[in-house]
């Protein structure tokens, strides 16, 4: 599979530029539920269903063009989990010539205290953060969309109805797999307006929330990095 890595840079200079583009991202979570396995998340936060596959499925299979970008975890994550062959497979049969971005560009340069740039962009615009509670705490968040910790799903209709409310904007989703049904649902009509970025788990550790493994290794230090702040 070929993958496009661009680099965070890459990202942040649209951003300072002023020029609108869309990311979801898909990972084995995303996987599982396209290929029919598993009953929910790996983290826990969405039980799958028929509904929540289909429409998981159609943001594959129905392609948005412009400046829409489909992201996709580590592949080598992903061939060991086992899901790389039938999720290639899965592709051939139903979404062929689907183009593919790194999707763990963002998650890397917060661990690696290298996530200043983008932060700082997102400073400069303003931005609505789509998540769980705790991330109504990001310095950088000029409006609040809640989502629940467990099971958003079943709140997409009004979730989407809220991002809709704002204009020339940058809209980022901590939603799990109800992120990449957002993101293709409101793209035709927020696309050439605002950003639509999919940043999945990457702001808890900056909220006090350690909800991914690697988020145990990122010190108070790299955080205020990040952030940009002096210790």
């Amino acid at each position: 599979m070929d993958v496009k890595a661009p680099g965070l840079q890459w990202y942040a200079d649209k951003l300072n530029a002023g020029e609108r583009f869309s990311f979801a991202r898909y990972g084995n979570g995303e996987w599982d539920l396209v290929l029919g396995q598993g009953t929910r998340t790996g983290s826990g936060s969405q039980k799958f269903s028929p509904d929540l596959r289909e429409a998981m499925r159609n943001t594959l299979m129905t392609r948005r063009m412009g400046n829409y970008h489909l992201a996709i975890q580590s592949t080598g994550y992903l061939k060991r989990l086992g899901l790389l062959t039938p999720a290639q497979r899965w592709l051939e049969d139903n979404a062929p010539a689907t183009e593919w971005y790194n999707g763990e560009v963002f998650h890397k340069a917060s661990r690696r205290g290298r996530l200043r740039l983008l932060v700082k962009a997102l400073e400069e615009r303003f931005t609505v953060v789509v998540g769980p509670p705790w991330l109504r705490r990001l310095p950088f968040a000029d409006a609040f969309i809640l989502v629940q910790s467990k099971n958003c799903w079943q709140d997409v209709g009004a979730i989407a109805a809220q991002v809709r409310m704002h204009q020339d904007c940058v809209v980022s989703f901590s939603a799990g797999p109800a992120a990449k049904v957002l993101i293709h649902r409101l793209y035709p009509e927020m696309g050439e307006h605002s950003w639509l970025i999919d940043f999945g788990s990457v702001w808890d550790p900056y909220c006090g929330k350690k909800s991914r493994r690697y988020h145990g290794r990122m010190t108070k230090k790299i955080i205020e990095k990040n952030l940009g702040r002096r210790r």
